[in-house]
């Protein structure tokens, strides 16, 4: 059953003005909840109950209120680079990289406070930690892939033949790690999502702290409407178990979450007439769905130009842009006061960057080179570079103000920078 929030809410209410109490400095008018957490992502065989791990991963979220606003937002560790979340009205999302075991995740993603900040209405500035630790035997938190099964009518329905016409239940295996919360905030959850093959989401159980339905880990099934499914379609299930710590830091809710999610497709019969014109893989409905793309494929785009960037003290820029410009007769293709861009060949270029704020490294006698590669498509390099293992995003993806680009970063083994960018002005 879903769990509604009548006399729950009252008890969380009464909880907050105690946890408010504890922490009197944070006050937050836009914050619904903070959330960080590790997670295992599974894909379920379509003919079977087993499964084939995809990835590990580390996220966190911060959700935001209804015509509430949340801005500039970082995520700090003792054992990792900042991270910056990634604007958005109603969840900002920041991600680390996606690993083949928890060993791997555990190295590059320590136990411990993750410290959130971000500004809010008013110039509001909040500064939250989230602890996330494991059990005291050291093993490990995140619980066992939930195996989703498809029933139609009372009975099990194979995910190629789904009617349409006929409301689908969607049931998976006990939550056995799941349980009520010590501090009665809010349970263990299970979260059950359904999504078309362009990857929107067209079903949600629901999420805490909202006010709303939502799963937790008592229930075992959700029944979708028949009314939200099409003929000749592909659609995408994921159900996850999530493991709760939570807490409150003045009025802010926060959760540390260890979980497991189980993606798994279906095919509803029919003809298709005037539906979605589905690839044969449907699109990332989830992030970690890694073995999916944002397009419905998994072929790569295409590499318009290359650009190695080169870093100068003051000095030196004046005698490189002179060499690059005068003495070799190369063209420049983008000249600014701190960067000129000079064309090797049709796709090749060699750029000379001043030492200022706007440069990413700094001259060392040793020398600073960026790789820097130019695509009209780099919204779908970032996707394709997020579903990658062990690759760890250098600089979150975002329109620059004062260039005319829009970017992310990387950085290789040897530790070099790898830039990936889309002129906005062609």
């Amino acid at each position: 059953m879903l769990k509604k929030w009548g006399t729950s809410l009252l008890v969380l209410s009464s909880m907050s003005v105690m946890a408010c109490a504890q922490d009197s400095t944070v006050n937050s008018s836009d914050t619904q909840f903070l959330v960080v957490g590790k997670t295992a992502n599974y894909r379920q065989d379509r003919n079977s109950e087993n499964q084939e791990m995809i990835n590990y991963h580390f996220f966190a979220e911060i959700f935001v209120k209804e015509g509430g606003a949340v801005t500039d937002g970082t995520l700090a560790n003792a054992g990792i680079d900042t991270m910056n979340f990634a604007d958005h009205p109603s969840v900002l999302e920041t991600h680390g990289g996606r690993y083949e075991t928890e060993a791997d995740l555990d190295a590059l993603y320590p136990d411990g406070d993750y410290n959130f900040t971000y500004t809010e209405t008013g110039n509001n500035t909040l500064n939250i930690p989230v602890n996330l630790s494991k059990k005291a035997d050291g093993k490990t938190r995140i619980p066992a892939a939930p195996v989703i099964t498809f029933k139609q009518d009372g009975g099990v329905v194979n995910s190629y033949d789904i009617d349409p016409e006929k409301d689908l239940n969607i049931s998976w295996t006990p939550f056995t790690e799941g349980g009520s919360d010590e501090n009665g905030f809010v349970d263990d959850l299970v979260f059950a999502v359904v999504g078309n093959c362009k990857g929107e989401k067209i079903s949600h159980s629901g999420v805490p702290f909202g006010g709303g339905a939502h799963l937790t880990y008592a229930d075992t099934d959700v029944t979708i409407s028949a009314d939200l499914l099409n003929p000749g379609e592909v659609y995408s299930v994921s159900v996850e178990h999530a493991v709760m710590d939570t807490n409150y830091v003045g009025n802010v809710p926060t959760i540390a979450t260890y979980a497991s999610t189980s993606f798994l497709d279906f095919n509803t019969t029919g003809e298709n007439v005037g539906g979605l014109q589905c690839t044969e893989l449907p699109v990332q409905m989830d992030k970690g769905q890694t073995d999916r793309s944002l397009k419905g494929t998994m072929d790569l785009p295409t590499i318009d130009e290359q650009i190695t960037m080169l870093y100068y003290s003051a000095d030196d820029w004046e005698k490189a842009v002179n060499f690059y410009g005068r003495d070799l007769s190369l063209e420049a293709t983008y000249d600014d006061d701190w960067v000129k861009i000079y064309k090797l060949n049709a796709g090749a270029f060699v750029g000379v960057v001043k030492d200022s704020d706007g440069g990413f490294h700094k001259p060392n006698p040793d020398s600073a080179v960026m790789v820097s590669i130019v695509s009209k498509s780099v919204d779908d390099w970032y996707g394709a570079i997020l579903n990658a293992k062990n690759i760890k995003i250098e600089k979150e993806i975002e329109t620059h103000q004062g260039t005319p680009i829009r970017a992310f970063l990387i950085r290789d083994p040897g530790g070099y920078t790898v830039e990936f960018f889309q002129w906005m002005n062609r």
